[in-house]
């Protein structure tokens, strides 16, 4: 799919946004510990999320997906791993959260195949096997996959390699499966993991110390049948209102959670942009003039750099690169620790004129106040990536297309349509 955008635009109106697309991905892989339906209400119509469905059902499950009402009901009372194929595993990165909770069902699985994902470089999967390494699980990797033996396991003591919001995913639902408490040191906090927690405890999980670093699951719990709505993605409600922000008009975003949105909102403020609230609807008003704001006057540039929660999520760093070029003047030097791979897109910027220096693989520093004119970008697979590149389309001159835009659509369902419900002037060419 190819995107097709005019630029010189103002949008402005009301949107709201949709369910998590990481909170989604982590909770359905969790109902394969429930031996009763689950119902799970503001999930995402998402590629990834159809992908998670497919695998279910090849496992046995019965899900009932009312896409309009966005509510998904899912019984796992029957399931066995033989059907799912290695091109199943290998589908997308979310699958290795299929591994905990698999884990936890079967004692022992067969993976038949190393997670897929986006192109942001390599992405080690060694903080997973670690945390079930901690836990006495025997994790055995080779070209053809990965087995994994649960027989000798208990609850314990696990100290993550890196604060990574997968792995904490995977720890937590195994380890309620152990009878005894574990403690999770070095723990991701992000909202995902949280909603994955409260999901759980709701259901009769034993889990505290939620949104720290240290978390305590009491395992050997029985599940019971929940009802349970997902948060709204904290990324698209950011994606919206950056929108709003760099085309200089009002956007409205509902069901927002102000709450969650402390230091991304102190990023949009380094840019000369404030979010006001008004309940849980989060405001960009128009007209507000951006430019860049050095966090001290010492320096003449801004540093914007992505850290683990709660400080700016590495997937939020992409968009406030178009936002940098859209001031008049000013330096800001953009850091992504996390991925090798993660900003080398930022060269197809300069095909409208952007002013972008690579530094390193981690790093590019860019200059405005230069004017961007439309062309043509080839999109990578990496969800804010393409989102960056249509927020840079929007406002240069001209006519822009996208080419090989659809990761868009593992992260935000009907992007096209809820922009042009804004006044986007955005096609897209199948």
């Amino acid at each position: 799919m190819d995107i097709k955008i005019k630029g010189g635009q103002r949008l402005s109106g009301t949107v709201i946004p949709s369910g998590s697309k990481n909170s989604a991905v982590a909770i359905i892989p969790a109902t394969i510990m429930f031996e009763v339906p689950v119902t799970l209400n503001n999930v995402p119509d998402i590629t990834d999320v159809n992908k998670l469905v497919d695998i279910l059902k090849k496992l046995g499950g019965k899900i009932l997906w009312n896409k309009e009402k966005r509510e998904m009901v899912i019984d796992n009372t029957s399931l066995s791993f033989e059907k799912v194929s290695k091109e199943d595993w290998s589908a997308m990165r979310g699958t290795s959260l299929l591994w905990g909770p698999m884990l936890a069902r079967f004692g022992k699985v067969e993976f038949g195949g190393l997670p897929g994902g986006c192109t942001l470089g390599f992405r080690t999967l060694a903080p997973h096997y670690k945390a079930f390494q901690d836990l006495g699980v025997a994790v055995e990797e080779d070209s053809k996959g990965i087995v994994m033996n649960a027989s000798k396991a208990k609850a314990g003591s696990i100290w993550l390699r890196e604060m990574s919001p997968t792995a904490t995913e995977n720890a937590i639902m195994f380890a309620l499966t152990l009878d005894g408490n574990t403690q999770i040191h070095g723990a991701a906090s992000e909202p995902q993991v949280q909603d994955l927690c409260l999901f759980l405890n709701q259901a009769g999980a034993g889990i505290s110390g939620v949104g720290s670093s240290i978390i305590n699951v009491e395992g050997g719990k029985n599940f019971r049948k929940v009802s349970y709505t997902l948060f709204s993605d904290h990324y698209e409600i950011a994606t919206f209102l950056a929108m709003g922000a760099i085309t200089g008009g009002k956007v409205e975003v509902l069901n927002s959670q102000p709450e969650l949105f402390k230091h991304i909102n102190y990023i949009f403020s380094r840019f000369g942009v404030e979010i006001k609230y008004e309940g849980n609807t989060a405001i960009v008003e128009a007209g507000q003039k951006i430019r860049i704001v050095p966090e001290e006057e010492t320096r003449n540039f801004l540093s914007v750099k992505a850290q683990p929660w709660p400080s700016l999520p590495v997937d939020l760093l992409p968009m406030f690169v178009p936002i940098s070029l859209k001031a008049e003047s000013g330096v800001t030097l953009f850091h992504n620790w996390m991925y090798d791979a993660g900003l080398f897109w930022t060269s197809e910027l300069t095909k409208l004129g952007a002013n972008v220096i690579m530094c390193d693989p981690h790093r590019i520093i860019t200059v405005a106040g230069g004017n961007l004119r439309g062309s043509v970008l080839e999109a990578p697979y990496i969800i804010r990536a393409v989102v960056a590149m249509v927020m840079a389309a929007m406002i240069a001159e001209g006519e822009s297309v996208i080419l090989n835009a659809d990761a868009l659509y593992r992260g935000h369902p009907h992007f096209s349509e809820n922009l042009q419900k804004l006044g986007a002037k955005i096609e897209e060419v199948k």
